[in-house]
């Protein structure tokens, strides 16, 4: 997980006093007319600070300071004058995801707050009040069922990926919102209640998760899978060829893991020749291993079923599903409902450079959108939304209508994420449209929630669109767990 970056204007008093105080798996850049000051700033910090000597106030200070990709921009002097400008220049030609600033007088606080910035003021500011204002801001209310529950109350930060958003479309994972509190009220939630910026929330559920949960709601933070587990499964049949193993370490190297649990049947030994050897000498940390006879499905099981929360990943072959043993949707239907983490079917189109979400019936195109995103920042990676425009000709007025608010959603959400997203839209039958394109791109993202569990006939009058993509799908496909139950 990358470190987050501070810019800090202004080392006096209180910025030397956050230097000392600001945990060391921050990047800082510090911004400061005084060159003298680089010294001093590399005395309580180390060679790795950064030090700008310039005026605060300058749109290129700041743009060398790198105030565009930064976390939190802090601003410490002590002139009312300075602080105003500098936020106002960085809130007209920035987008930094949060402003601190220390307020000098009554009406500097209300003009720094009308640009929305969020102020300390001066006659109560310190180094230890912003530092609590930019870590992580929750505490444990209560701790029942030796270690395996915990109820947290944390504060909705304005930029949490969750702000603004209902409580049924949050999905949570082994994790529950209990109560809310606003304005100094007590709210009940219900599916369709707003979670709020500076809500304080009772949220209860696995510890492990709940960690995650609390940085997610109080400050930005990269979380894919870490909001599933941090254990990656990789079941083995023997079918798995070179490339299998390599998206594996690929997996390791982009993404916070740090365990596998490889689950071989005896033909999967077999053909690597000492298996622990042929494993050991990859970039897998924490490596464990279980031979098995049973099948895919409940030696897959069994696992998940002995740490519930700790897995983050399920990693199968996609060549595994071609084999005639396999009824293929109703296993990958079943693994989805039992594994409440993602599931990859791997196809090694590695790295990840491109990947695509299908906007069609069948996708929670939110849910999915947002796995995208979350991806995206790790990998910096190029993300499409494929939309396929109903038909003219049988299409009713509804689905013209719910088809030109995906495009609107869709939008929304790439302002919201600071992110881009190219939006094509394909024509004709969604299944053929979809997958004609797919070889074009690295990474398939759907979920499994939308999946019909219905009999042969059934379907074969109204088919599962984003089951026949997954099924005929070239490329490496990840497939999102169904919400769970918020409330």
């Amino acid at each position: 997980m990358k470190r987050n970056r501070l810019v800090i204007i202004g080392l006096g008093r209180i910025g030397q006093e956050l230097l000392k105080k600001l945990p060391r798996d921050f990047e800082i850049t510090c911004v400061d007319l005084n060159p003298d000051l680089q010294e001093r700033a590399r005395k309580l910090r180390g060679d790795e600070i950064r030090f700008i000597p310039g005026d605060a106030t300058s749109r290129l200070v700041l743009e060398d300071a790198g105030v565009e990709d930064a976390d939190v921009v802090i601003i410490t002097t002590t002139s009312e004058k300075v602080n105003l400008e500098a936020a106002r220049v960085l809130k007209e030609h920035f987008t930094p995801k949060r402003v601190i600033s220390v307020g000098v007088t009554q009406e500097n606080v209300e003009a720094l707050e009308g640009l929305g910035v969020e102020v300390e003021n001066i006659y109560i500011a310190s180094a230890t009040g912003i530092r609590n204002r930019i870590e992580q801001r929750s505490r444990a209310a209560h701790a029942i069922g030796l270690c395996k529950n915990e109820i947290l109350e944390v504060e909705v930060h304005p930029n949490s990926r969750l702000a603004n958003k209902p409580i049924g479309a949050l999905a949570p994972i082994r994790w529950r919102i209990g109560i809310i509190y606003r304005d100094g009220n007590i709210i009940m939630p219900r599916k369709d209640r707003v979670l709020k910026p500076r809500d304080r929330v009772i949220i209860l559920g696995d510890p492990a998760v709940l960690k995650t949960v609390s940085e997610i709601l109080t400050f930005s933070f990269q979380r894919f899978p870490l909001e599933y587990g941090s254990t990656a499964v990789a079941y083995l049949s023997g079918r798995e060829d070179e490339g299998f193993f390599n998206e594996l370490e690929y997996l390791f190297s982009v993404f916070p893991l740090n365990r596998i649990v490889f689950i071989h049947t005896k033909k999967a030994a077999a053909r690597s020749g000492d298996f622990r050897e042929f494993i050991s000498g990859r970039g897998f940390k924490n490596i464990e291993e279980r031979e098995t006879v049973l099948s895919a499905h409940n030696a897959i099981q069994g696992v998940l079923s002995e740490e519930r929360g700790e897995y983050g990943l399920v990693v199968l072959s996609k060549d595994l599903l071609v084999s005639p043993d396999f009824r293929r949707r109703s296993f990958l239907n079943n693994l989805a409902s039992i594994a409440a983490c993602p599931i990859l079917l791997s196809a090694g189109t590695f790295p990840y450079e491109k990947v695509v979400v299908p906007c069609v019936e069948g996708i929670d195109v939110q849910r999915v959108m947002d796995a995208a995103f979350e991806i995206s920042s790790s990998l910096n990676n190029e993300i499409t939304a494929l939309l396929v425009e109903p038909s003219s000709y049988i299409s009713t007025e509804e689905e013209v209508k719910g088809f030109e608010e995906m495009k609107k959603n869709i939008s929304d959400m790439a302002l919201v994420y600071k992110s881009s997203v190219k939006v094509p839209v394909l024509k004709g039958n969604p299944v053929k449209a979809v997958t004609g394109v797919l070889k074009d791109y690295d990474l398939l993202i759907v979920d499994t929630g939308g999946w019909k569990n219905r009999r042969w006939f059934s379907l074969m009058l109204n088919p599962d669109v984003v089951w026949h993509i997954v099924n005929r799908s070239p490329i490496s496909t990840l497939l999102i767990p169904p919400i769970e139950e918020s409330l």
